[in-house]
């Protein structure tokens, strides 16, 4: 197979074309500014292409690609990049490439990623928009939520986004919408679990004049408001199982009719939707409809907590100073190595919406242009700490001494499901209870517990 390596710095073309001939690939090498570029590719019957980000100040390897597939040049692509904005890696999805090297990458992880597009050919999908840099983390959490967010962009299926409570749910919704055919229409975000139970019809689908007391004039519904824009139902996972079955039918006919009408209108949106809660949970204890789920999650893209996101903290704090700047019009400069610590290790229960809170609070309280240790101010927990004494002695009184034993294997259980949880290389985790890997091993299938 006959591989184009795409870069503007010789070195890296050089040393990825060394590694591809080790392994028996032909190699041709550009630095993405030819003018005769493209017949060049044509003419050497390239099978595959690695391509880098930013080939130079004001051109992209995006940029390179578009111009490719204007003229017929649907070839393959990996991403070669140092640095990870959400406009490229969304980008890069709608265009239908799916991997993406982070730099550096060692020989064997370039190898393994080749190897996929041995004697393989994919097809891809032209792009229009870009978004604005909002939805921002670090490659190995954000890579696959914007690879689903390219996906979604690119057809008009349901999507459901799940995720604890300020993650950014709406953000994303927000993204599908902007990178999708239909962003010159608006985005409309109906909160499920805030409209009453006896309106959410008419909320929805809107109402003809005289169809129930106080209905004085005709209501259009945002159904109908949203023409062939975005409907956002967000808190889904709240709505009233009795208003499930209209929701269903209307997603199944994509057909609507107003409170008191009498002819169907068609649904010209898309829906995403988006709840806090366990819906597989719901499901199971009947308060959720599992046809209602199926039909609203052809898409499901779940968003990490902060706690699963702790290498992303320092980026959101210095994202969160930026555009307080702006809206504040501060001059901030950055914030100390000590009160970044302390924001590290800050468990948040509000999530990114809290981080964001809290630096916002926090530069408010400074006296300096740098964010300092004593300008963090933390609301106090209203909740009582709960301690381990309290919960074995709870068990203990609950379940009796005698059953001691029983009890042990529980918690010891229970440890071990949130420590897999919490990170399920087996390796890391035999390192931090200090122990070996085989007994590890034991201890987990013991256990019944899967890594």
């Amino acid at each position: 197979m006959k591989i184009a390596i795409i870069d503007d710095q010789d070195e890296i073309r050089y040393s990825v074309s060394k590694t591809l001939k080790r392994a028996k690939y032909e190699t041709v090498l550009f630095n993405g500014l030819e003018a005769n570029i493209v017949k060049q590719i044509k003419e050497n019957e390239i099978k595959l292409l690695i391509v880098d980000v930013m080939l130079s100040d004001d051109f992209s390897g995006i940029d390179l690609i578009k111009i490719l597939r204007e003229n017929s040049i649907d070839l393959p692509v990996i991403l070669m990049t140092a640095y990870t904005t959400p406009t490229n890696m969304i980008e890069a999805s709608k265009m239908g490439i799916k991997d993406i090297l982070q730099k550096p990458f060692t020989a064997d992880e370039l190898k393994d990623v080749i190897k996929k597009y041995d004697e393989k050919k994919d097809t891809y999908i032209k792009v229009k928009d870009q978004i604005n840099e909002e939805f921002v983390g670090s490659f190995e959490t954000m890579k696959e939520i914007y690879s689903k967010i390219g996906i979604a962009a690119n057809n008009n299926l349901p999507v459901m986004i799940l995720g604890d409570t300020g993650v950014g749910k709406e953000l994303i919704a927000r993204l599908i919408h902007k990178n999708s055919k239909n962003s010159h229409s608006q985005i409309l975000a109906v909160n499920c679990a805030s409209i009453p139970k006896e309106l959410f019809e008419s909320q929805l689908f809107g109402h003809e004049k005289g169809s129930f007391t106080d209905a004085n004039k005709q209501h259009i519904g945002f159904a109908e408001a949203v023409g062939d824009g975005t409907l956002f139902l967000d808190e889904i996972g709240e709505l009233d199982i009795s208003l499930q079955s209209k929701l269903l039918r209307f997603l199944e006919n994509k057909t609507f009719r107003k409170v008191g009408g009498n002819s169907d209108i068609k649904f010209r949106g898309r829906i995403i939707s988006a709840t806090n809660i366990n819906i597989n949970k719901n499901i199971e204890n009947e308060n959720f409809r599992q046809d209602l789920y199926f039909r609203l999650s052809m898409i499901n893209i779940e968003v990490p907590t902060l706690k699963h996101r702790k290498k992303d903290i320092p980026i959101l704090v210095n994202f969160f100073i930026k555009k307080a700047n702006k809206e504040l019009k501060l001059d901030i400069k950055g914030i100390s190595n000590t009160a970044l610590e302390i924001l590290k290790n800050r468990t948040y229960k509000g999530n990114i919406r809290e981080l964001k809170n809290i630096v916002y609070n926090s530069i408010l309280n400074a006296h300096e242009d740098v964010i300092q240790e004593n300008n963090i101010k933390f609301e106090q927990q209203n909740k009582k700490e709960i301690s381990l004494n309290d919960i074995f002695s709870h068990m203990l009184e609950t379940k009796g001494l005698e059953n001691a034993k029983t009890i042990l294997e529980e918690i010891e259980k229970e440890f071990y499901k949130t420590l897999v949880k919490e990170d399920s290389n087996i390796t890391h985790l035999a390192k931090y209870i200090q122990t070996s890997r085989s007994t590890l091993r034991k201890i987990l299938q013991k256990h019944n517990i899967n890594t």
